[in-house]
C-alpha cells in the first residue's frame, strides 16, 4: 500500500512529558493560543484526502492498534505543518513532495519506548503534499496554508502509524527532513477531534470520507473514548 522552514522551537520534554504531558511541560502561553484557534474553527482536512486506499478495514481501534504494522500509536496535539522534501521519481525525475505534520505528544501507547521516532517529543507525521500543477509538472497546488488553515494549530489528533515508504534515492532538499524517524498513518489512523462540532461528529478522519469507517469506529463518541480504546494495547 502506498502511503501518501522553520525549525520548531519548543522546551525540551522529559520521559514523563512524553508518555504523559505533564502540568508545567512545554510553553503554556502558546498552547491555550493554539486551544483557542483550534476549539473556534473547523477541522476539514480535504487536502490530505486527495487520494484513494486498497486495504483490509480494521473493525475496532484494538485491531488496528495490535496490527504489526502499526508501530506507534498516540495521541497528541497539533503544532502546525512543515514543508517536506521532496523525493524524485520515474518517468522523468517526476517530484513528490512531502509534508510534515509535526504532533506534540500527550499520550503514547504502542511504541512508546522507541524514541528513534521522537524529537522533544514530538513526532513527525508525514504525507504525500498532494496533486502537482501540470502547468510546470513540480509545483504542488496546495499550499503550506491549505494545510494549516484545514487543520488548525491545537487540534488534537490520534495516530496510528505505519512504517512511511521508501519512495526513492534522490532527493531534493535533504535539509528538510527531520532529525528523526517519519511515520505515516494507516487510512483508518489519523483522527482529529474538531472542537467546533458536537457529540460523534466531532471525531473526523484524516485520510477517508467518515462513511468510509467500520460501525465501532462510527459509534465513538469521543477523542477521550478513542484513547481509552488505544490504551489497551501498548506493545
Amino acid at each position: 500500500m502506498r502511503q501518501r522552514n522553520s525549525r520548531v522551537l519548543g522546551v525540551v520534554l522529559t520521559a514523563a512529558c512524553v508518555i504523559t504531558l505533564m502540568p508545567g511541560c512545554g510553553d503554556g502561553a502558546a498552547r491555550t493560543s493554539d486551544e483557542a484557534v483550534a476549539s473556534a474553527a473547523v477541522v476539514d482536512p480535504r487536502a490530505l484526502r486527495f487520494k484513494e486506499y486498497s486495504y483490509t478495514p480494521q473493525q475496532t481501534p484494538e485491531a488496528l492498534a495490535a496490527a504489526d504494522f502499526v508501530k506507534v500509536t498516540a495521541v497528541g496535539t497539533v503544532e502546525g505543518f512543515r514543508e517536506g522534501v521532496t523525493y524524485l521519481t520515474e518517468p522523468a525525475d517526476t517530484p513528490y513532495p512531502r509534508v510534515y505534520m509535526v504532533v506534540r505528544v500527550d499520550r503514547a501507547f504502542k511504541g512508546a519506548a522507541d524514541r528513534s521516532v521522537l524529537a522533544d517529543g514530538r513526532l513527525f507525521v508525514e504525507f504525500d503534499r498532494g496533486p502537482i500543477n501540470t502547468l510546470d509538472g513540480k509545483t504542488p497546488l496546495n499550499s503550506m496554508d491549505v494545510f494549516e488553515r484545514e487543520v488548525p494549530r491545537g487540534t488534537r489528533v490520534a495516530l496510528f502509524l505505519t512504517d512511511a515508504p521508501t519512495i526513492s534515492n534522490r532527493v531534493v532538499n535533504a535539509e528538510l527532513a527531520p532529525r528523526v524517524r517519519t511515520l505515516v498513518p494507516h487510512p483508518q489512523g489519523l483522527v482529529f477531534e474538531d472542537r467546533s462540532r458536537s457529540g460523534g461528529e466531532r471525531l473526523v478522519p484524516g485520510l477517508i470520507a467518515p462513511q468510509e469507517l467500520p460501525g465501532p469506529w462510527r459509534a465513538l463518541s469521543s477523542l477521550g473514548e478513542l484513547t481509552n480504546r488505544m490504551a489497551k494495547v501498548r506493545q
